[in-house]
C-alpha cells in the first residue's frame, strides 16, 4: 500500500495510540468526575490543552475542544445568522464552510481564487463595508496546499470591529502559526490530519460566542459533553512530529515532483505559496476517475478532490474556481506524510508512467 492522501487524513500513529493503551488506565475516568481518577484525568485534558495552545501561541483558557473543525466552522458562522449583516469568505473554502454559509440570512459574498490558488486580496478589501461583521478564511487550501494571505487581511481588519475566523485544519504543523500575528478572532482546527484520532477538533476563541452546545458545563461552559480525553491526548502529541517531519516531507514532495517530467503534467497553484505536504497535479491526458481507478487498483490512494465529497465523483470546486471545468476533471492531489519515502514515490512514478504508456499507444 502507497498512501497519499494525508490530507483527507493522515495514517494513524501507531507509537501515539499504542502509548495511549499503555497509559489508559492512568486517565480512564471521566474528567468531569470529582473522584481521583476523574480528577487525574482532568489533569491529562488541561495538559493536553496547554500543550495544543502552544502551537499556535494562544492562551490554553482561549482553546476549546470540539467533535472537529466542520463543527468549529459552523460553530462561528452560526453566531453570525443575521439578516442585517454582511459576511465575506471565498469559493474555495472547506465545505463545512461554504454550506454554513449557505444556511444564514446574512448577506454573503464569496471571492474568487487565482490562478496561483490565492484569493485577491484587493478584491477582499473592495467588498469590505459598514455592514461586514465576519471575514472568513482558510489558511492553507486543502486541495492545492496555496497558502493564503492570512497575516495581510489580518493586518487590514485590525480595529475594524470585524470578526476574523481562520480555518487552519492543514496549516498545523506544517507551518508556524501565532494567532496573535494573524490577528485572528478564532479558529479551527483537526486531530486526525495528523494522525490523532478521529471526531476531534479544536476552536480558538479571542473572545467568547454562544454556547456550543447545551447541557453540562464542559469546556468552560461553553460545549457541554463528556470530553472525548484520549483524543486530546492523540492531538496534543501528533503535531510536534508532524513539526519535525517538515522538511524530510518537503524533499520527498519535491522528489515526486522531479519525477514526473517523462509525464505531462501541470501543477495547480503557485508552488511559491505552497506547503511541505500537498500537489494539485492536471494531468491533461486522461480524466481523474479513470486514473484514480488504476492507481487503486495498484494500492495507491490519493483522492481528485475534498475527502467530504468522497463518492461525488465530481470534478473539484477548487481547481474549477482557479481555472475550468475541464482541468478540474482532469485533477488529482497528491499529499504527504510520516509514512511516505522516496521508494514510495519511484514506485507511484512507475505506476504513472506505465499508465501514460497504455494510454498513448491506443
Amino acid at each position: 500500500m502507497t498512501y497519499l492522501d494525508y490530507a483527507a487524513s493522515s495514517l494513524k500513529r501507531k507509537d501515539v495510540l499504542q502509548d495511549l493503551i499503555n497509559k489508559i488506565e492512568e486517565y480512564d475516568g471521566n474528567p468531569s468526575s470529582t473522584h481521583c481518577l476523574g480528577r487525574n484525568s482532568n489533569k491529562y485534558l488541561e495538559k493536553s490543552r496547554k500543550k495544543i495552545a502552544s502551537f499556535i501561541n494562544a492562551n490554553p483558557r482561549d482553546v476549546y475542544f470540539t467533535s472537529g473543525a466542520s463543527e468549529s466552522n459552523n460553530t462561528i458562522i452560526k453566531n453570525f445568522d443575521k439578516s442585517d449583516i454582511q459576511i465575506i469568505s471565498t469559493k474555495i473554502e472547506h465545505k463545512s464552510v461554504l454550506e454554513s454559509l449557505e444556511n444564514v440570512n446574512a448577506e454573503v459574498i464569496l471571492i474568487d481564487a487565482e490562478k496561483s490558488g490565492r484569493i485577491n486580496f484587493e478584491e477582499l478589501k473592495n467588498n469590505i463595508t459598514e455592514k461586514t461583521k465576519l471575514v472568513c478564511v482558510m489558511y492553507v487550501n486543502n486541495e492545492t496546499g496555496i497558502i493564503q494571505p492570512i497575516e495581510e487581511i489580518g493586518e487590514y481588519l485590525r480595529g475594524r470591529n470585524i470578526w476574523f475566523h481562520v480555518d487552519a485544519v492543514q496549516a498545523l504543523g506544517h507551518i508556524d502559526i501565532d494567532v496573535d500575528k494573524i490577528n485572528c478572532d478564532s479558529m479551527s482546527l483537526s486531530g486526525h490530519k495528523l494522525g490523532a484520532m478521529n471526531g476531534f477538533g479544536v476552536l480558538y476563541l479571542r473572545n467568547k460566542v454562544k454556547k456550543f452546545i447545551h447541557g453540562g458545563n464542559q469546556e468552560n461552559n461553553q460545549r457541554a459533553g463528556t470530553s472525548n480525553l484520549l483524543a486530546a491526548i492523540s492531538m496534543a502529541s501528533c503535531i510536534e512530529p508532524t513539526i519535525l517531519e517538515r522538511d524530510r516531507i518537503w524533499n520527498v514532495k519535491e522528489y515526486f515532483i522531479e519525477e514526473l517530467t517523462n509525464i505531462p503534467f501541470e501543477i495547480n497553484g503557485d508552488q511559491k505559496y505552497s506547503t511541505n505536504h500537498i500537489v494539485n497535479i492536471y494531468f491533461p491526458f486522461v480524466k481523474s476517475d479513470l486514473l484514480l481507478t488504476y492507481l487503486d487498483m495498484n494500492g495507491i490512494y490519493v483522492s481528485s478532490g475534498s475527502a467530504c465529497l468522497a463518492g461525488a465523483l465530481e470534478p473539484s470546486y477548487v481547481i474549477e474556481n482557479m481555472y475550468d471545468k475541464n482541468r478540474a476533471k482532469r485533477s488529482i492531489r497528491f499529499s504527504f506524510g510520516f509514512s511516505n519515502t522516496k521508494e514510495d514515490i519511484d514506485r507511484v512514478i512507475n505506476v504513472l508512467t506505465e499508465f501514460y504508456e497504455r494510454k498513448s499507444a491506443k
